[in-house]
């Protein structure tokens, strides 16, 4: 019965996101089979699997054949080196880590030629869904208003989250910046960040013209719909056999 089985690892796994897609692992009959997780801090040695306790470990390569994708939210030193031995060995990664600098980019991009890597800064339908519609608004900004707005990102999070803006962010602003560069128009785009007691996340974009603003918000009160997400990434890139770079663009078909 698993070898039909998505067979999964994730790393960070006491951690917040890590916790959270235990949980919806645990609490849903999914195609998926949790073949190992790892903790460098070690501090826990076994976490709750089903019926049974699965041991924690700190090291990759402990458990390298016996995973078919990776699952990684850590922080970028972590995550290249997770990407690299995945390249090594041929294994898909899913990578939800944020605040990569260029050189790091870079190096995801070039692993891409040699394994198929699902890489985005936020796995809830709702963003995903509200970036669609912030490609379409700013195409009509382009074509119809040109520069004459001001454009805002309000984004919140809990007080331990170390970048900032937030990964979901610096994404929208890139995303709306280069509709704009399409059309030869310089537009400054504002982020905002909050960082304070235990906000899961909430995104705001406004814009500002002469006598009226537009609004979307996206808030989201628990990790739910994060875990959620990067599962429905985890069975969908299980189904892919190109190499390359895949968001959750691809995931949801939008």
């Amino acid at each position: 019965m698993n070898k039909n089985k998505v067979r999964l690892a994730i790393t960070g796994i006491t951690g917040k996101m890590g916790t959270a897609i235990l949980n919806i692992i645990n609490q849903n009959n999914l195609n998926i089979i949790l073949n190992g997780v790892i903790d460098i801090k070690n501090h826990i040695k076994t976490i709750k699997y089903g019926s049974t306790q699965l041991n924690i470990k700190s090291n990759i390569y402990d458990i390298i054949h016996d995973f078919d994708i990776l699952i990684d939210f850590t922080n970028p030193q972590a995550s290249l080196e997770y990407v690299q031995i995945c390249q090594k060995y041929k294994k898909k990664i899913i990578i939800g880590t944020t605040g990569f600098n260029h050189y790091e980019k870079k190096q995801i991009l070039k692993a891409s030629n040699d394994i198929s890597i699902l890489w985005s800064a936020n796995f809830s339908q709702g963003i995903n869904i509200i970036n669609k519609i912030l490609q379409n608004i700013t195409q009509i900004l382009c074509e119809n208003f040109q520069a004459n707005v001001d454009i805002d990102i309000i984004e919140k999070h809990h007080k331990h989250k170390i970048d900032s803006p937030s990964g979901t962010a610096l994404f929208m602003k890139n995303l709306m910046l280069a509709k704009y560069c399409q059309h030869h128009i310089t537009q400054n785009i504002n982020c905002h960040s909050i960082r304070a007691g235990d906000y899961s996340g909430e995104h705001q974009i406004i814009f500002s013209f002469a006598g009226e603003q537009i609004e979307f918000t996206h808030k989201a009160v628990n990790r739910i719909p994060f875990a959620k997400g990067v599962l429905q990434a985890a069975i969908w890139l299980s189904h892919v056999n190109k190499n390359g770079i895949y968001s959750m663009n691809d995931v949801l078909g939008l």
